[in-house]
């Protein structure tokens, strides 16, 4: 197949004339494109990328994925026999040679090695070198499963065109921050998150960047809200995701070597979810080896952030409401407006499922909260309602009864990248968090961006989450200052 990339210099000349303008940070923060120009990659993107047609045969490929395994050990069999936790219905995982499998492709195109080149420059994205590669952007609908069905998700595939076949690649996998509830919002569908999935990929990786269950980008509507920061199926639909890279390219480039390795990176919502993937790699997907992760401004301590964010109104307030809304729904729990005040019209799961930025914010906590939740807080008595108490300590890293069961390798670690000034994922809390998870045996590299708000974080700290990512793959030693929490430093890409 050829793809010729058409060149419009008059109308992208004309686009950075007027590419002037800082678009405010969304309201859930950390993603690297925020306060940046990111409103113009799209229109260059637009003018200078093609559509492709039809694939042409190409040679089998040397390298390849194994089929999906699911757990093989005592420890992890236990976990996949009985899932279900806080009272939902029982089920088992699914061991099907279907997981990963491509049921559809919509969006499909090129995107030009010198127009991502100037795309990360106006969007301020550092990298560690320049775009090498044109990219190929396929948004795919995969199978992965939910509570003992399979079930159908989405996600962005990018790889790399013009790589030599002696040249082996790993997978990047990239988890994204709050992005909404509900199909509507699913972040495959955004032209600025292919963008950025197009620039990882031109450094060399297949990316794949998973829009998690129920933000479902193409295909039947997922027909329930996104289990937003409920650990198991995002998960389990990120690792499936990566799954279904294998078998995109090795269908669609079959020339191409892709190894069944991953870096993961994730900020915020994104953080909390590549910890989880973390957690579950070796229970549901041990035939991926993971390399090294990066997260960003993550809520670990899921309990300590809940239990803030019910005692008064802080910043992490309207999410907190949100996860238990969601939530919910994924476990069951048929009774969760007790959770909130009365005469709530429209309720927070309707809320949820009709908007991708709902206004959760009261001005007072009885705005928002029933009284027995607020008394609850106050009386540090929340984490003992049931099933409430439970759902909540079971998606915290510090508090689920799912053990960490990875065989790490010397250079495999974990970056956990803190901003001095988070009021989102309050740092105070995080702090700590880092310190259990270490004591749980987590090989853990701490970095806190001085004078870094939530939003600004992964923006400030992108070299460091590129040198450490590169060291992982590289298979350098984690070094000896593992699990020690240092003060605050200027990080590199800081303005």
């Amino acid at each position: 197949m050829t793809c010729e990339p058409q060149r419009t210099p008059s109308l992208i000349k004309a686009i950075l004339n007027n590419c002037g303008r800082r678009l405010p940070p969304a309201w859930y923060g950390a993603l690297a494109m925020t306060h940046t120009k990111i409103f113009c990659i799209s229109a260059v993107l637009f003018f200078a990328t093609p559509s492709c047609g039809e694939d042409d045969p190409k040679p089998v490929n040397p390298c390849g994925f194994d089929p999906p395994t699911i757990a093989g050990t005592p420890a992890t069999d236990a976990l996949a026999s009985s899932p279900a936790r806080c009272g939902q219905p029982a089920h088992e995982w699914i061991d099907s040679p279907n997981l990963g499998e491509i049921v559809g492709v919509d969006f499909d195109d090129i995107y030009p090695q010198d127009t991502l080149m100037l795309a990360a420059m106006i969007a301020g994205i550092e990298l560690p070198e320049d775009p090498v590669y044109d990219v190929r952007v396929q948004q795919v609908l995969y199978t992965t499963q939910d509570r003992g069905q399979l079930v159908e998700a989405s996600a962005l595939i990018a790889t790399p065109q013009g790589v030599d076949k002696t040249t082996e690649l790993d997978v990047l996998l990239v988890l994204h921050p709050t992005m909404g509830f509900n199909d509507d919002c699913a972040p495959s569908n955004d032209s600025d998150i292919r963008a950025m999935a197009a620039i990882f990929a031109s450094l060399g990786f297949v990316v794949v960047a998973p829009d998690f269950l129920g933000l479902k980008g193409t295909g039947v509507p997922t027909g329930f809200v996104h289990p937003y920061i409920v650990g198991q199926p995002t998960a389990i639909a990120s690792l499936d995701a990566v799954r279904a890279a294998g078998r995109l390219t090795a269908d669609v480039a079959p020339d191409l070597c892709v190894r069944p390795r991953a870096l993961v990176f994730g900020g915020s919502q994104g953080g909390h979810a590549l910890l989880w993937v973390d957690r579950l790699a070796a229970y549901y997907a041990p035939e991926l080896e993971m390399l090294g992760m990066a997260a960003t401004v993550p809520a670990s301590d899921l309990a300590g952030h809940v239990m803030r964010a019910t005692k008064e109104v802080v910043e992490s307030t309207p999410l907190a409401a949100a996860f238990l809304g969601a939530a919910a729904d994924w476990y069951g729990a048929a009774d969760v407006n007790e959770l909130f005040k009365l005469d709530l019209d429209p309720t927070v799961p309707e809320l949820l499922a009709s908007e991708c930025n709902p206004d959760l914010r009261p001005d007072n906590l009885e705005e928002l909260f029933a009284a027995s939740t607020i008394l609850a807080a106050a009386e540090d008595t929340l984490l003992d309602l049931e099933p409430w108490g439970c759902i909540i300590k079971e998606n915290g890293l510090t508090t689920t009864s799912i053990p960490r069961v990875a065989n790490d390798s010397d250079s495999y670690g974990i970056l956990y990248v803190l901003g001095e000034n988070d009021s989102l994922a309050y740092t105070p809390i995080e702090q700590q968090a880092f310190d259990i998870l270490c004591d749980q045996g987590m090989p853990l590299e701490y970095l806190e961006c001085a004078g870094a708000n939530h939003g600004q974080t992964t923006e400030y700290a992108m070299i460091e989450l590129f040198n450490f990512l590169m060291d992982r793959q590289a298979g350098k030693p984690m070094r000896a200052s593992t699990c020690t929490r240092a003060e605050p430093v200027i990080c590199l890409s800081t303005p």
